[in-house]
């Protein structure tokens, strides 16, 4: 086995568990991307958007391992739904309120509004792990 094959191996699973660990702590991934932001660009509100933006597919998945791990009850059908009925809402109000639809600014909301959902829904989900732990 040559060295390439073994560096090769090792990296794959390191990039692995890495992903695993920022799916499982979605906090220390957003803690990780504000910082790099925050290097690159100058206003906090800028940051903080663009880091919602970026984060919000991190709690997403979080937030349906969590669930499944829970309750034993596979979301992503649901999820999916969930998504789309959220997208086509915001298209609709876009349109009825400023009666053009911008893709990149819609996006840009559904990314943020996706992020505080799931981001609330992971803090009640962790706590009522937390405490069905404690219980047991």
């Amino acid at each position: 086995m040559s060295y390439k094959e073994i560096a090769g191996d090792h990296m794959s699973k390191i990039i692995a568990y890495l992903i695993a660990f920022l799916i499982t702590c979605p906090i220390i991934a957003t803690v990780i991307i504000y910082f790099i932001l925050n290097y690159f660009i100058k206003p906090r509100k800028k940051v903080i958007h663009k880091c919602m933006e970026y984060t919000a597919f991190i709690y997403l998945l979080s937030t349906i391992i969590i669930f499944n791990v829970i309750f034993k009850i596979n979301l992503i059908g649901p999820m999916v739904l969930l998504l789309l009925v959220i997208f086509f809402a915001l298209i609709v109000i876009q349109w009825r309120l400023i009666r053009d639809v911008k893709i990149v600014r819609l996006w840009k909301i559904y990314l943020r509004f996706v992020f505080l959902l799931f981001f609330t829904a992971n803090f009640i989900l962790t706590c009522v792990s937390i405490y069905s732990l404690a219980i047991n």
